[in-house]
């Protein structure tokens, strides 16, 4: 392997000789070396230079060099820097002791040439490919932070031209601009149903990073699940009649009232009745039920649509999953309604998850406590 730099080595002995015995074997691999005589000046020097390799005799004054490596390992800056304890000690519970200070190899004394050089190697490349790891890591954190920042500008730019689309819509679906003729006030209330559903979008981005930043307030007061879900199902019967889907409602009159925020939940019962409708074909079933527990209530979404694939179950509540649909021969965007429900629910310390079998359609539950047992007041 060819090192991306020169590796610099720290060789740590009380004795002259050897430090100078040990820059002879390696002098010929290139490497730039430094010397300390104690485990303080090999701690200050590994803090001040940054080596990529440590050699260190276990038998120190002062400091012994299991204090030493694990000095070394408890700091962030020299963590990550592979030490090999050089030790004329043959006994197991030595090697013991030196594998809980954080050592990463060893070498007993007197040290074999051939040996040396091939683990100081092996552990340099560990150590260039930890830190080409970490930097692409860094780059993966800044390049995520910044889409992350850019959603953000542009989901706020967005907002103030769709409200004023919104509003000049309305103004003309009411007339106040002159009559119209039917296929004019069709075309109108198709446009206005599209802004309502982008400014959902835009509020559901909006508050998926409030959630995952802690900064959406969470009420905490009795929920009527079954209103919420007799709510959510008047809502969106037109547009179930639309498609033709049955929809369902048999959530028991005495379901006990959870614990939580009315809003939070009920925009959650919304956004798994869309997603059920979204994937269900003409002619399918949606049911919303809910049973009681010990201590908790679970609300369940079902629908008869084709089902998630096997490999995407895991991740249809990451934020713009995409699930393929083999009926429509295309994928489509799954993320947003899925990851805030995920967000919403464990922000009331719930539980959300998925059933599903292809071609037999997916069950969504949801588990919250009962208000008896998780309210606070």
């Amino acid at each position: 392997m060819q090192f991306p730099r020169t590796p610099h080595i720290l060789l740590v002995d009380d004795e002259e000789r050897n430090l100078t015995l040990l820059e002879g074997l390696l002098r010929p691999q290139g490497y730039h070396m430094s010397r300390a005589r104690d485990g303080e000046a090999a701690l200050r020097i590994a803090a001040a230079e940054g080596p990529d390799c440590i050699l260190l005799d276990v038998m120190l004054p002062g400091l012994d060099g299991f204090t030493v490596c694990r000095r070394l390992k408890a700091d962030p800056a020299t963590t990550a820097v592979p030490v090999i304890m050089v030790t004329a000690l043959q006994e197991r519970e030595d090697r013991a002791r030196g594998l809980e200070a954080g050592a990463d190899d060893f070498l007993s004394k007197p040290v074999n040439m051939h040996e040396l050089r091939a683990r100081i190697r092996s552990l340099l490349r560990l150590r260039f490919l930890h830190e080409e790891l970490a930097e692409r890591l860094r780059q993966l954190a800044a390049a995520e932070a910044l889409k992350e920042q850019l959603t953000h500008l542009l989901i706020h730019d967005l907002n103030g031209p769709l409200s004023a689309l919104k509003v000049n819509l309305s103004i003309l679906l009411a007339g106040l601009e002159g009559p119209l003729r039917p296929p004019q006030e069709g075309i109108l209330t198709s446009a206005l149903a599209n802004a309502e559903h982008l400014a959902r979008l835009i509020r559901t981005l909006l508050d998926i990073a409030r959630l995952e930043e802690g900064r959406l307030p969470v009420k905490r007061e009795p929920v009527s699940l079954r209103a919420l879900a007799a709510a959510a199902c008047a809502e969106q019967e037109p547009a179930f009649r639309t498609k033709r889907v049955t929809l369902e409602v048999a959530v028991p009159a005495d379901l006990p009232p959870v614990v939580g925020d009315e809003d939070l939940l009920g925009r959650t019962v919304d956004n798994l009745l869309r997603n059920a409708l979204q994937f269900t074909p003409p002619g399918g079933r949606v049911t919303v039920s809910a049973r009681a527990e010990a201590g908790g209530v679970t609300l369940m979404v079902r629908d008869t649509g084709e089902g998630i694939p096997a490999a995407f179950r895991e991740k249809v509540f990451d934020k713009f999953a995409q699930v393929e649909v083999r009926a429509h021969g295309r994928r489509q965007g799954t993320g947003l309604g899925l990851t805030f429900c995920r967000l919403a629910v464990e922000a009331h310390e719930g539980r959300i998850w998925v059933e599903s079998e292809e071609g037999r359609g997916s069950c969504f539950s949801v588990a919250l406590a009962c208000a008896s047992e998780g309210a606070d007041g």
